[in-house]
């Protein structure tokens, strides 16, 4: 949703007579956060395939998890620096986003313990906690 409004704002938004999504330093961190949410999705997907049929998929689900917090985190970075100090402000939706997406690197699993897991169990690197 973040990326949503930053998007239509990058639209609208016109400035010199040009809209702010013209300017590549608006629209390629837009078009990177765009690409990393729709990859933590692909593996989210895989994830729960994987569980919908009974295989092994602690290994990808945590892979969601990291990879989605960061994108999700990233988005609304990205939302709100485009959106300059409006993106701050607790009229629009996309400050609240933020402030709800850095929860997603801490809870329910913070990245660390994901990070423990996939080196240990995939990577079989000794356990370091």
């Amino acid at each position: 949703m973040a990326l949503t409004h930053a998007v239509r704002y990058a639209k609208e938004r016109v400035v010199f007579d040009r809209p702010i999504g013209q300017n590549q330093a608006i629209a390629h961190p837009l078009a990177e956060a765009h690409t990393k949410l729709e990859v933590a999705e692909l593996m989210m997907f895989k994830a729960a395939w994987l569980f919908d049929h009974h295989k092994p998929c602690g290994a990808e689900a945590n892979i969601a998890k990291l990879r989605a917090a960061d994108a999700c985190f990233e988005a609304c970075d990205r939302a709100v620096q485009t959106l300059g100090g409006f993106g701050y402000m607790r009229d629009y939706d996309v400050e609240r986003y933020f402030r709800e997406s850095r929860l997603l690197k801490i809870a329910p699993l913070s990245q660390e313990m994901a990070l423990n897991s996939i080196s240990e169990h995939v990577l079989g690197l000794p356990r370091s906690y």
